[in-house]
């Protein structure tokens, strides 16, 4: 009964911006290491015809996708307002770095990337799907397939699997995290 009420709750307590802050530093730190995985994972994939060719310099692309797709996960763990509050100092967090005047720029042009991918969850309903359709339109993986998926404007259904397979790595773990931690609002 005691635990029940929470009295004996071992989880530790973290401000919702500390959290943000962690959040956002630990995922960067993956896709700075992830990204050469899915770099080589697609410029030398056997299911596409030619070499995309894409560059360290393609990661920001990917940044954003990754982000997209994990503020996105926030609503399955958190009440909607609890959600916005997080979302909006992930999107802070994520943009400190710039100057002042340029960190408006920058959000607005998250805001669009973050429409751009609403419209692909209506076609790919999950955001691991979004994520690695956002990937082969963006970086115009279409343009390096066989003639067949080239034709149908359609990934590769083994390339599309193993590259949501892959992005699977770069999805935070609000389980594991909040069965440990208890976020204050």
């Amino acid at each position: 009964m005691i635990k029940f009420l929470g009295l004996l709750s071992k989880k530790k307590k973290v401000k919702a911006k500390l959290a943000a802050n962690i959040y956002v530093n630990l995922l960067n730190n993956v896709i700075e290491v992830g990204f050469v995985e899915i770099k080589d994972f697609i410029n030398n994939n056997n299911n596409l015809e030619d070499n995309p060719n894409l560059t360290d310099l393609d990661i920001d692309w990917f940044r954003n996708i990754v982000f997209l797709g994990n503020i996105r996960n926030l609503d399955t763990f958190f009440e909607e307002k609890d959600s916005a509050t997080l979302r909006g100092y992930i999107l802070n967090e994520l943009h400190k770095e710039l100057p002042e005047s340029e960190q408006h720029l920058a959000i607005e042009r998250f805001l669009d990337y973050e429409n751009y991918f609403n419209e692909l969850l209506i076609d790919n309903e999950h955001p691991i799907n979004a994520m690695a359709y956002g990937i082969f339109e963006k970086y115009n993986i279409n343009e390096f397939q066989g003639d067949l998926f080239k034709r149908k404007n359609k990934p590769n259904p083994i390339f599309y699997n193993e590259l949501k397979s892959l992005l699977t790595h770069f999805i935070w773990n609000w389980e594991d995290y909040l069965e440990k931690n208890k976020l204050s609002f």
